[in-house]
């Protein structure tokens, strides 16, 4: 395991070079100590992964940093000669900011925000034999998230297994801190990592980039295509901390899954990817149910069957027919028009011909109701799924239907859920009725909402969705020079750094080599996105709606970046 060894210390020397920045050991020293709440003494933390299983991570503390350096590096090399581990990714973090902090105002801390969310490593000791780094307590569930506390069994849990160490108790006090840290890659390229905010441990990012909405496009829809197995059906998605699988199924997410699929191809021209949508098609079509028992020449009513719930759902027939329409688009069929038509027809038949509303969930096989309402989102999908469909058969019954919905959501002010479905349907109905209501409604539906979707702690996916697809129709008012109210009071400037501001944030959910190294089996959910307050959670809905934020800010992004541009020269005026 030589080689190993020699990889190890080559890498090592990259992320000094990198973490040093042209400094010497006892430049650092000076810059970091007065921040250290125990004088004299470094800790440094190394953490080796081959990619395949978590990431073992090591540390030392000494009076000098370039000896805490040493001692790290030292047992790095013990571990990796001992467990024949092939350093793919190493991280360097070296502790730069320390506090005192009783454990009844840590606990209160953790208690306050979001699960995953409490990002400062913890050391149960002063003299640092119990340290461990914000990604291994995140990642190792340390904190008894559940609970809002942090517990001495759940501790011991991992802390043996990390410093060989079990606590009795819990200590009064402990000692939180930050790191800066940089990560070596499998290519040998180091890149520096944010050390606080919510994006620590992600590497940098000073701008965001078309190239980069591109990659993880290209990754998270690679991994979701490699969930669909033989059948046509998704795995439907993994805790990935202790890789436990999420039971059930959602024929929903099915098919919005395809739909971001099919969306993702456009751009990366993947084949294997719109094979497996095909398949995954197959299984969407059999779960369809009929209405009545007619000749297959007629046209007739159905539905997207949910068989382990036995229902069917407003939700499944909209987002049934984006998809088809999507993917017929794409290819120049015309296969499943008429399944479209009939999806349609189930469709108008939970729809309130008078006032708009809508009957969200049917039971099946005798289709009474079984929830008045079950979500919001079923609205915007059905009402999406309609025009969409209209676009493809001109047939009135479609746009009128959608139009009856529209109204309803102006009359009772959908802006307040902040649906991105509902900008969904605002874009593609104002293609045939760009009135001047309908605009200003879906200009409203994002303005309103800017200060509350920039200041969003979570990455909240969807919240990238209703900008992007809102900016599309921006676009067509300004470009189409459409008479619209509402465009006078609309902020293009903070609508556009929202945008980026947001693209940027949501990549603290993009599984990172550096935050994939800290889960258990890190290569199989590398390139995909999770969801961090719920036990970084990777479900098909997640990737999808991600993958869908992105591609639509990818088509759009030289107009985005045109009006970034020009909304930073005109501060730079000001």
């Amino acid at each position: 395991m030589k080689i190993y060894v020699l990889e190890f210390n080559e890498k090592a020397e990259l992320l000094k070079n990198k973490l040093l920045s042209g400094k010497t050991f006892e430049e650092l020293e000076e810059q970091y100590a007065p921040a250290l709440c125990i004088s004299g003494l470094f800790t440094v933390f190394f953490s080796v992964c081959n990619t395949i299983t978590r990431a073992k991570v090591v540390h030392a503390s000494a009076s000098t940093l370039e000896q805490a350096w040493h001692d790290a590096c030292k047992a790095a090399v013990k571990y990796i000669s001992l467990k024949e581990c092939k350093p793919v990714w190493v991280k360097a973090d070296i502790m730069c900011k320390s506090e005192k902090v009783k454990l009844t105002d840590l606990i209160e801390t953790i208690s306050k925000d979001f699960n995953e969310f409490y990002r400062h490593g913890i050391s149960f000791d002063p003299e640092y034999k119990t340290a461990l780094i914000e990604a291994e307590i995140n990642g190792n569930r340390v904190i008894s998230y559940k609970e809002k506390t942090i517990k001495v069994e759940q501790v011991n849990r991992y802390l043996p297994k990390a410093c060989g160490i079990s606590l009795t108790e819990l200590p009064e006090e402990v000692i939180t801190f930050d790191c800066r840290s940089a990560l070596c890659d499998e290519n040998k390229k180091t890149h520096r990592l944010y050390w606080r905010g919510m994006n620590i441990g992600r590497r940098v990012l000073k701008r965001f980039e078309k190239k980069h909405a591109l990659d993880v496009i290209t990754t998270s829809s690679t991994y979701l295509s490699n969930q669909l197995d033989l059948n046509g059906k998704f795995e439907y998605g993994v805790y990935p901390i202790r890789h436990s699988f999420i039971p059930g199924y959602n024929i929903l997410r099915h098919a919005s899954s395809l739909w971001s699929l099919i969306c993702a191809y456009r751009i990366t021209g993947d084949a294997f990817i719109l094979k497996q949508v095909e398949g995954a098609i197959g299984y969407l079509v059999k779960n369809s149910f009929y209405k009545y028992k007619k000749p297959r020449d007629e046209e007739n009513t159905a539905f997207i069957a949910d068989i382990d719930k036995m229902e069917v759902k407003l939700g499944g027939n909209g987002l049934a027919i984006i998809m088809l329409t999507e993917y017929m688009n794409l290819t120049g069929s015309d296969k499943y028009v008429k399944l479209c038509q009939e999806l349609a027809n189930g469709i108008l038949e939970l729809l309130d011909k008078e006032t708009g509303e809508f009957t969200h969930v049917l039971s099946i096989p005798d289709l009474n109701v079984k929830a008045k309402m079950r979500t919001v989102y079923y609205d915007g999908e059905a009402v999406f799924g309609l025009t969409r469909l209209y676009g493809i058969t001109k047939e009135q019954r479609w746009l009128d239907a959608a139009s009856l919905a529209v109204d309803r959501f102006i009359r009772e002010d959908y802006t307040k859920y902040r649906d991105h479905w509902v900008g969904y349907a605002m874009n593609e109905i104002t293609k045939y009725k760009p009135t001047n209501e309908y605009l200003s409604f879906a200009l409203r539906n994002a303005q309103v909402n800017l200060k509350k979707i920039h200041k969003q702690r979570t990455t909240y996916h969807t919240y990238l969705e209703l900008l992007c697809i809102t900016f599309e129709l921006y676009d067509r008012i300004i470009t189409e020079n459409l008479e619209v109210d509402y465009l006078k009071e609309f902020d293009v400037d903070y609508f556009v750094e929202t945008i980026f501001h947001r693209a940027h944030y949501m990549l603290n959910g993009y599984a990172y080599p550096e935050y994939a190294m800290y889960l258990k089996y890190p290569e199989k959910i590398l390139g995909s996105f999770f969801v961090r307050h719920d036990g970084y959670r990777i479900r098909i809905d997640d990737i999808q709606h991600f993958c869908g934020a992105y591609y639509s800010l990818y088509r759009n992004y030289e107009k985005l970046d045109a009006l970034r541009t020009q909304a930073e020269e005109k501060k730079k005026g000001n």
